[in-house]
């Protein structure tokens, strides 16, 4: 079994940590944050020391950070690993319903009872959280983050960096401007028309 580490030990990397060790994908290596955490993993330092774990051969990276306030970060942290030579493979929950149909970009997590339908194109790095919805058709950019609950209708189109709050509804055929955030609750009907 492959060994990967965490970046970031806040509340997200709790639920991509039960994704990892549910799927049995991956062994987890320990993680990286500015300080130690209460965790059962060990701590390896911070972000400066996955150098040498990289060096002994574990190039698999979970990136572990929540979205809100936080996108720029992520973006950042992503750009600067992956140029030193490591990987973002797909944590994905058991439970999560994926077409065979679509595409998910490298270091998308996605949570529990998610539905991704046929023919979706999921970005790199995005984060598609507990019973998000999918639907077919959609495209999700890059470093977006489809909170718990939210639902994309059919061919749906969403911007670079994106964030849709929990339980808010998109419905189909809208398009989602870059990092543009739709509240939680709020449902989009039609282009710069928002009710909630």
């Amino acid at each position: 079994m492959e060994e990967i580490i965490l970046v970031g030990y806040g509340g997200h990397a709790k639920s991509m940590v039960d994704a990892i060790e549910r799927s049995r994908q991956f062994h987890i290596a320990g993680y990286t944050d500015s300080r130690e955490r209460d965790s059962e993993y060990v701590y390896l330092g911070t972000d400066e020391a996955l150098e040498n774990y990289l060096e002994k051969g574990i190039h698999n990276l979970a990136l572990c950070i929540g979205y809100l306030g936080k996108g720029t970060i992520r973006e950042r942290l992503y750009r600067n690993l992956k140029e030193r030579g490591f990987s973002f493979p797909v944590i994905m929950d058991p439970s999560a319903v994926v077409s065979e149909r679509a595409v998910i970009g490298e270091g998308t997590f996605i949570g529990k009872k998610a539905v991704i339908n046929s023919e979706a194109l999921i970005g790199k790095m995005c984060i598609i959280n507990t019973a998000a919805v999918i639907e077919h058709e959609c495209q999700v950019g890059d470093f977006s983050h489809i909170s718990v609950g939210a639902v994309l209708c059919g061919q749906v189109r969403t911007g670079e960096a994106v964030f849709v709050g929990a339980n808010a509804t998109i419905i189909q055929c809208q398009e989602i401007e870059e990092r543009e955030v739709v509240p939680a609750g709020m449902t989009v009907r039609s282009a710069g028309r928002k009710t909630g």
